[in-house]
């Protein structure tokens, strides 16, 4: 369980950090929001945990999952409940 949430710490501390250096190698004039930062990372450990836990994965899903952040939560519940949908809609029509 340790590596998975250290994999979706790395993932999300990953992105956020290639977003400030995006930030910082293009001189915005924007202030880092360093809050904003540690926040981003605590949301992508947890979203982390839970694709791992979702999928059955290991360190490397959360690894990725943090990194991707919420758009791959969608897409993981999208596939995951894609029957359910579609029967839904064919139900509707």
């Amino acid at each position: 369980m340790f590596s998975i949430i250290l994999g979706g710490l790395l993932g999300g501390a990953l992105r956020g950090i290639m977003g400030i250096a995006k930030s910082l190698i293009l001189k915005k004039e924007e202030q880092i929001n360093y809050g904003w930062f540690f926040v981003s990372v605590a949301v992508a450990m947890a979203i982390g945990v839970f694709a791992a836990s979702f999928m059955g994965g290991g360190f490397e899903i959360a690894l990725l999952s943090g990194y991707a952040g919420s758009d791959l939560l969608e897409s993981l519940v999208k596939l995951k409940f894609k029957e359910k949908f579609e029967s839904a809609i064919k139900l509707k029509v």
